[in-house]
């Protein structure tokens, strides 16, 4: 009798942890690098009319400043690989950036072929950056 009641928490025990896995790559494939506007970030396809490859995303090389408490800052964020076609067609582009709250618009302009350069948002540590967002649009 013993042995059934073993046999039996082993069983409910081992079907919690596939229930549990399971909820963990039900969680896993929900995230999303983009949502339903034009934003993205990563390197991912972008869904513009005048982008057709990915777009990868990246922080500069850091800067060092010994003279104050966090000496390593990261001046900007680079966006590479914007086709020609953005610059041809007169695109303007949006870029966003998220920490642990809402996005927050960084900076907006005209888009140029190649690498679109911005400045990294001031006040804020890179490591709290959860993403950026792209917008390539007219």
């Amino acid at each position: 009798m013993r042995t059934k009641n073993n046999r039996r928490k082993a069983i409910a025990v081992g079907l919690a942890l596939v229930g549990v896995a399971g909820l963990s790559l039900a969680s896993a494939s929900q995230l999303n690098l983009s949502w339903g506007g034009q934003f993205q970030a990563g390197n991912v396809t972008v869904s513009g009319e005048c982008q057709s490859s990915a777009v990868a995303v990246a922080f500069s090389a850091p800067t060092f400043d010994g003279t104050t408490t966090n000496p390593w800052k990261v001046p900007n964020i680079t966006f590479s690989s914007i086709d020609a076609a953005c610059a041809t067609q007169g695109a303007k582009y949006s870029v966003a950036y998220k920490t642990t709250g809402d996005w927050q618009a960084l900076a907006t302009g005209n888009a140029a072929a190649g690498v679109l350069t911005v400045a990294a948002p001031s006040g804020v540590d890179p490591a709290s950056i959860t993403g950026f967002a792209l917008s390539l649009h007219s």
